[in-house]
């Protein structure tokens, strides 16, 4: 049986190139082929005479990379899984011979070859012992087929329940949050004289050890790594057993057509929370005014920097101009969003939602987009700035003015919300206000995120500039500073909501 299946699945790799225009399929798949082998080879032969932690560290994190999208993989296509364990659930088989036979059928694949590769060239990049490359290889592909497996599961049923826009967003997101640091490191480890830098060195020990990472890094000798790989096999191979049983064993449910139309209301949790979040990724994803405000970011981290590389600043130091900008006005963006509601505003007074639901469901849309700009915006400055040997003082400036706005902005706006342009209108249209509170609200919180950044700014300063200072005491700074300033705002912003609810109904019926 296990033969059987192997043969049809190469069978059905095979077939594209088969045809009246097999000739040209033929060509065009040698040519990929050769193209990826010349890269292997390249990368091989350039890791050489490369220092042995700096080919460890971009070993593991390749290796992790590629175990994601092998699992990611199956989220981002309309495509079934050709080894679907309940194709199997009619014929005269058992569970356990169903999950051996499409876990070995799952290693006839070109994804699976083109990791073989990559492994191939890890462990003679890091002069691994014969047996050693060999049964790390021989792990880390079987990882790779075992991930697969498992993500086709989940995503069949992810897209079963009419879940597959949301989760095609997530991974988006997640894979822009690591695909750019990823690759923006891998250049800067190329270039790299003096070694790897701490703190990347340090994560990827983290993720050496990690179900991801493990199986990259036992080519490395590391018996830890091994250990944590082979458990992480182990376990992985019973998750697929016990999917395969439940197809054979359980009918799954069709959803009905309103819960495959609820979206995010049904991927976040059936709480106010949930709601609120849901509600507002909706608003930031299609009101124009959101969007508008969200063109402002990128545009005011990278404006200055033209005119400071005219007037003689190096570009390395102008390069470090962007990176606190987007921070800030990430969090900032949200200083005014109770005006963005409009009459709507009314659902969350008369329901009496909680005001700490209302201030961290507002902030779900706020996160999704801070987590892959901040981590590209991070590796984009340490990169061009050449300062990824201090990397924890550029993350510790940007989690710190980030999560100060975030919390200031949570005051902000439920104390001191002002007109805005009403729904369907221009961005740019905005109404008359009365007082000065339409300036002074969003420059106070501005202000006051510097504020409350200011000690981590000096501390990153210092260390940037080569004034002294440690770049690890201004990652722990930055991160106290701003989860201490993002818990408190969220605490006075909810108590703020509370106590305010009719002047706040009373602006939404009157703003624009």
């Amino acid at each position: 049986m296990v033969a059987h299946v192997v043969l049809l699945r190469a069978h059905a790799l095979l077939a594209p190139l088969r045809g009246r225009a097999r000739g040209g399929r033929i060509a065009l798949a040698a040519a990929g082929a050769l193209a990826y082998a010349a890269i292997v080879a390249a990368a091989v032969i350039g890791a050489r005479g490369a220092p042995a932690d700096l080919v460890g560290v971009a070993a593991v994190g390749a290796g992790a990379a590629v175990v994601l999208a092998f699992f990611a993989g199956p989220f981002l296509t309309d495509r079934r899984d050709p080894l679907d364990a309940r194709a199997f659930a009619h014929l005269p088989l058992s569970p356990g011979a169903t999950a051996a036979t499409t876990s070995l059928a799952g290693f006839v694949s070109v994804p699976v070859a083109a990791a073989l590769g990559l492994d191939i060239a890890a462990a003679i990049a890091q002069d691994a012992p014969a047996g050693l490359a060999v049964g790390a290889t021989a792990l880390h592909v079987a990882t790779c087929v075992v991930a697969a497996r498992i993500g086709f599961a989940a995503a069949d049923r992810v897209r079963a329940a009419g879940r597959s826009r949301e989760i095609r967003v997530l991974v988006a997101l997640a894979a822009i949050a690591a695909g750019v640091p990823l690759v923006a490191s891998s250049i800067a480890l190329g270039e790299a004289a003096a070694g790897v830098p701490p703190l990347l060195s340090a994560t990827a020990g983290v993720v050496a050890l990690s179900p991801i990472g493990a199986a990259a890094a036992a080519a490395g000798g590391s018996v830890a790594a091994l250990a944590v790989a082979l458990v992480t096999l182990a376990a992985g191979l019973a998750v697929w057993g016990l999917v395969v049983h439940r197809a054979f064993f359980h009918a799954d449910i069709a959803p009905s057509r309103r819960d495959r139309r609820l979206g995010w209301f049904a991927m976040l949790p059936a709480t106010a929370t949930g709601a609120i979040g849901a509600r507002s990724i909706l608003y930031w994803a299609t009101d124009v005014r959101y969007l508008a405000n969200l063109a402002i970011v990128p545009i005011a981290g990278v404006l200055p920097v033209i005119p400071l590389i005219v007037a003689g600043m190096p570009p390395e130091t102008a390069a470090l101009v962007p990176l606190p900008i987007v921070a800030c006005f990430l969090g900032w963006i949200a200083h005014n969003d109770l005006a963005y509601d409009s009459e709507a505003l009314w659902m969350h007074i008369v329901a009496g939602v909680r005001g700490a639901a209302d201030r961290v469901g507002r902030l779900v849309p706020v996160a999704l987009l801070a987590l892959p700009v901040l981590a590209a915006t991070i590796a984009l400055t340490a990169t061009l700035a050449g300062q990824w040997h201090n990397l924890g003082a550029l993350v510790g400036v940007a989690l710190s003015l980030f999560l100060s706005a975030v919390g200031v902005s949570s005051v902000t706006s439920a104390a001191w919300p002002y007109p805005v342009a009403r729904p369907g209108d221009s961005p740019f249209r905005q109404p008359q206000r009365q007082g000065a509170r339409g300036v002074l609200a969003p420059a106070g919180a501005l202000v006051v995120t510097v504020l409350v950044s200011a000690p981590t700014l000096v501390e990153a300063g210092r260390v940037v500039f080569g004034f002294g200072g440690s770049a690890g005491f201004a990652l722990v700074l930055g991160v106290v500073t701003g989860l201490a300033a993002a818990a408190g705002g969220i605490a006075i912003g909810s108590l703020c909501f509370t106590r305010r609810g009719r002047r706040l109904m009373e602006l939404a019926l009157h703003a624009g």
